[in-house]
C-alpha cells in the first residue's frame, strides 16, 4: 500500500472545524513541527536536514500563528523539496511572502482571507 502524501502545517493545532482537519488527516500525513521548529535558524535546519521529509504542501490555517519562521523569501523557499506545489495560508494579506519565487518555483498560493474563526 502507497503511504499518504505529507503536508507541512505550520502553527498551532487546529481549535476549529475538527471534522474538515480529520478528513484531511484521511489522504494525508500532516506534519505539525513543535514551536521552537517553527522558529527561523531551526525551521531552516530542519528543511536543510529533510527533516520532514519530502512533503507536497504548506499550510498555515491560522492567521496568528505559524510565522515564527518569518519572511517566507528566496533562503526558505529554496530549500523546500522540489514536490511542494501548494502554500496556503490564511490571514489579510501575503506581503510577508515573497509571491514571486513562489511562482518560480511553480507553486500555487491559496491564500485565505479571514476575519475571524469561522470560514466564508
Amino acid at each position: 500500500m502507497a503511504s499518504k502524501p505529507s503536508i507541512l502545517h505550520l502553527g498551532d493545532p487546529p481549535r476549529w472545524h475538527a471534522d474538515l482537519y480529520s478528513k484531511l488527516t484521511t489522504h494525508f500525513n500532516v506534519i505539525t513541527p513543535t514551536a521552537a521548529e517553527r522558529e527561523r535558524p531551526e525551521f531552516l535546519k530542519a528543511l536543510k536536514e529533510k527533516r520532514w521529509g519530502n512533503f507536497i504542501a504548506i499550510m498555515r490555517p491560522f492567521w496568528n500563528t505559524g510565522g515564527e519562521g518569518g519572511r517566507v523569501d528566496r533562503e526558505m523557499i529554496s530549500l523546500f523539496p522540489e514536490g511542494v506545489k501548494v502554500y496556503a495560508s490564511a490571514g489579510a494579506g501575503f506581503d510577508w511572502v515573497d509571491t514571486d519565487i513562489l511562482a518560480e518555483r511553480g507553486m500555487i498560493r491559496w491564500f485565505i482571507r479571514t476575519w475571524s474563526h469561522q470560514s466564508y
